[in-house]
């Protein structure tokens, strides 16, 4: 039994070969048929980008903060894309209570 996450992989690898097909021989496909496969490859994205940061939500607030911590120390992707991704902000909060969704101690 596949899991919904291998699902939006294969979605997305598919969307991406696909690309690649049209890199290598575009003159075989028409602009509409180019557009939707961009359309394809960017909708896929999207929903693993979604999901990744619906499941880090799903976390208690330590947890989330250890798992941002490790995804940004793998160094597959930059810090503040990894923020983007896994918190949902076009720009990095700028206190702890936007990270942990509680009130900072004051």
């Amino acid at each position: 039994m596949t899991s919904y996450w291998d699902e939006l992989c294969q979605a997305e690898e598919l969307a991406y070969f696909k690309g690649d097909m049209v890199l290598d021989s575009p003159e075989s496909y028409t602009a509409e048929e180019m557009w939707d496969v961009v359309m394809e490859m960017f909708e896929a994205t999207i929903a693993v980008q979604d999901a990744m940061h619906e499941d880090f939500m799903s976390h208690i607030p330590e947890e989330r903060q250890a798992l941002l911590d490790a995804c940004v120390g793998s160094g597959t992707a930059s810090e503040e894309w990894w923020k983007n991704t896994l918190l949902g902000y076009e720009e990095m909060p700028d206190y702890p209570a936007q990270i942990t969704g509680g009130m900072a101690a004051q």
